[in-house]
């Protein structure tokens, strides 16, 4: 999910906005979650123009406003050119996001809080998003009956030409439990993340390994039959990711291997946490591998503002992204973690479920499948998914 200076970004397609569009509503539930009587407080949300635009350029815009303690939800798409909306909402934490898109290549986003007492303005600074050729199609990360290594994500050309994955990154987030540690010294977040556990490479050295247009991979974990376990065939997965040194035989290994960058603990298995996590794919500037960039010790950081902090971080720079996706538990969901250039939402996920997120398909077209990418992960994938590796849906959602 990025901007214009990298590869250009799929999907900026706003096909789910037409469900969106109602003004000023929850979910049904009584205001304040069943606390008949509350007060309704005013909420507004002003929309800033990303760098190079005027407000006048702003499309029509679905701005939503989620209050997860209360499990309340308002949503309201402005008229182009509009700069703010106003809700009616009842008290407390709202999440805000703003999506909206300019042109078929283009999509404005952005995200804010607000703690909601009194009448509120938030301001909410949109980003400009270019589709990227390289998404994620679908994520399991749950597993299934602690099974632990049936996992696996699946990446698909979203563009009309062909990508090749050497030297293409895949790298993982842990879900925060406190408000984002990662900021400058002023409180600002910083523009890279760190990453947890394995980063993991594509080998090759440009173009040995093409994905044409509509074509997806899938990575496993671990590429085998786990059908007969609750999960998945992931037998004839495309790729894996064998980590040695961390338990496991080479030889039980079917697929081609991923190369290990970076192994943060010695962690056995690649992806987000059970019950949630940051999911990035990452490609580096022409000349750099993912080799060169680890073996330099400027790319590694401690937890900034934190007192005898030892641990060092393999941080991956923001403009470097093609994709990001936030999972948060939904049971317990976390703090973003993600800038909203990146991902401006979040996907939710019950850990040890046995079900996948997948994104969305916007049109079928001469039986391929095209997937939206508004950078929004809350809007673009469905969840409880059955598992459905190299399988591409038939028909739009």
């Amino acid at each position: 999910m990025k901007r214009t200076n990298l590869l250009a970004k799929a999907g900026l397609l706003f096909a789910a906005s037409a469900t969106l569009l109602f003004a000023s509503c929850d979910n049904g539930n009584d205001d304040d979650g069943g606390d008949n009587g509350s007060k309704k407080l005013q909420l507004t949300v002003n929309l800033t123009a990303p760098t190079g635009y005027e407000a006048s350029q702003l499309p029509a815009m679905t701005v939503t406003a989620v209050n997860s303690d209360k499990e309340l939800t308002y949503t309201e798409t402005t008229a182009a050119g509009a700069t703010s909306v106003t809700f009616e909402v009842s008290s407390g934490q709202y999440q805000i996001t703003a999506t909206g898109r300019y042109s078929t290549t283009i999509t404005f986003t952005g995200a804010a809080t607000a703690d909601v007492f009194d009448n509120k303005s938030a301001a909410v600074t949109l980003t400009e998003v270019n589709k990227s050729p390289l998404v994620f199609k679908e994520v399991y990360s749950t597993s299934y009956n602690y099974k632990l290594n049936d996992t696996y994500m699946e990446i698909v050309n979203n563009s009309d030409e062909v990508q090749y994955l050497d030297q293409v990154i895949i790298g993982a987030m842990l879900t925060l439990s406190k408000p984002n540690p990662w900021v400058d010294a002023s409180g600002t977040q910083l523009d890279k993340y760190p990453l947890y556990g394995i980063v993991a490479a594509f080998p090759g050295t440009g173009k040995e390994h093409p994905l044409q247009p509509g074509e997806s991979v899938v990575v496993a974990n671990d590429a085998k039959d786990w059908s007969a376990d609750g999960a998945a065939n992931l037998a004839n997965a495309d790729w894996e990711c064998y980590v040695p040194d961390a338990g496991q035989a080479d030889a039980d290994y079917d697929a081609p291997n991923l190369e290990i960058v970076y192994n943060l603990e010695n962690q056995r298995r690649l992806g987000p946490g059970f019950f949630g996590g940051g999911l990035v794919l990452a490609k580096l500037p022409e000349g750099m591998t993912p080799s060169q960039f680890a073996a330099n010790s400027d790319n590694f950081m401690t937890e900034p503002n934190k007192v005898d902090a030892t641990q060092l971080y393999f941080m991956l720079p923001s403009k470097y992204l093609l994709d990001a996706v936030e999972l948060f538990s939904a049971d317990d969901p976390g703090y973003h973690t993600l800038l909203a250039q990146d991902d401006a939402g979040s996907a939710l996920v019950n850990g040890w479920s046995g079900k996948s997120i997948r994104r969305k398909v916007t049109k079928v077209e001469g039986g391929r499948a095209y997937y939206q990418d508004t950078n929004n992960s809350t809007n673009d994938f469905l969840t409880e998914q059955p598992l459905t590796p190299g399988v591409h849906p038939t028909q739009a959602d």
